[in-house]
């Protein structure tokens, strides 16, 4: 067998092209998003559109879970096998929630406070964490005070930054009764107009939604549970921030850095996207579509870019490690 056919040297040759899938995706949506933006007289973005970033967005997580499973799979990944099922368990958890939130809102044309989507996504927060957190614990963190610094910054900074994000959305969401200016109200007052009743017009019928029984009675079950899971929302936004600062600072420099370089950053576009989301939504102002959304398909493309990254450095250090015993 020639050494261009072993595995090892297969794998090698696969990872420029694997990164330049992963660069090729997100360039790709963020075009899509630039290019073909649409919306209709009310604010709201064609069904077409509405499929095409879903797709692109649905499929960047997926693949980024492939190709950490396929990390789990090998037995020469430095960080350990576990990590990387655990992250990849979360990004296809991330899968099955974007199924079901398209599904729920823009097929049944359902807009539930809490759908069967809701709880796929916080299981990926869940597993994402925990992945990441097994990537720092080994390490036996020995960072100094200002190392320890950033990190407590980092997660000073989230945490201040959700409370301002919701507090400003709940004022923004607060409609001042209209008030008369004093101008006004020094001057004489004209005399009340006639009173006109306006012919009576019959209210618009809701139309109906083509969601199944069973879906619509799991809704009304769910929505009690709203504030909870808003409430998981934002502490497994600050958990995955928190970890990815550490991971910057435990990872920074070294051979193994690079990788953990980009799961980090993965893991702020993630909570950047769901700032923008938590906001919009307390606000009353989201539109699905909105240029910000595309922080979402590029955490999945850090995620991925992470994984190939780690498993070709892991790959080359075994490789190199061999040939040293030899």
């Amino acid at each position: 067998m020639s050494k261009s056919s072993t595995p090892s040297s297969a794998n090698s040759a696969s990872t420029p092209l694997l990164v330049g899938a992963c660069i090729a995706w997100g360039v790709a949506t963020l075009l899509f998003f630039l290019l073909f933006t649409a919306p209709g007289e009310d604010g709201a973005q064609p069904g077409w559109f509405l499929l095409g970033i879903n797709l692109l967005e649905t499929g960047a997580f997926f693949l980024a879970s492939v190709l950490c499973f396929r990390n789990w799979r090998s037995t020469q990944i430095v960080s350990g096998r576990n990590v990387w099922f655990w992250i990849g368990l979360g990004l296809l958890s991330y899968v099955f929630g974007n199924i079901f939130f398209f599904v729920w809102g823009n097929v049944w044309g359902l807009d539930p406070a809490v759908s069967l989507g809701d709880f796929f996504y916080i299981f990926s927060y869940i597993f994402l964490a925990a992945g990441m957190f097994k990537a720092v614990l080994p390490r036996r963190l020995n960072l100094e005070l200002s190392q320890w610094l950033i990190v407590v910054g980092i997660g000073l900074g989230g945490i201040l930054l959700t409370i301002f994000v919701n507090l400003a959305a709940a004022e923004a969401a607060v409609v001042p009764a209209a008030q008369t200016p004093a101008f006004y109200l020094a001057q004489e007052a004209p005399p009340p107009a006639p009173e006109v009743v306006p012919p009576a017009v019959p209210e618009p019928v809701a139309e109906a939604s083509s969601a199944p029984g069973w879906v619509l009675q799991l809704d009304g079950l769910l929505e009690p549970l709203a504030d909870g899971v808003g409430l998981l929302y934002l502490i497994g936004d600050i958990v995955l921030l928190i970890i990815a600062g550490t991971l910057l600072v435990a990872f920074w420099g070294g051979r193994y850095s690079q990788s953990w370089k980009l799961i980090a950053i993965a893991a702020f576009c993630l909570y950047i996207a769901d700032m923008f989301f938590a906001y919009a939504v307390n606000t009353g102002t989201y539109v699905e579509g909105s240029l910000w959304e595309v922080f979402w398909t590029f955490s999945a493309v850090f995620f991925g870019l992470g994984a190939v990254i780690e498993n070709a450095v892991s790959v080359n250090s075994r490789r190199s490690t061999r040939r040293r015993r030899g």
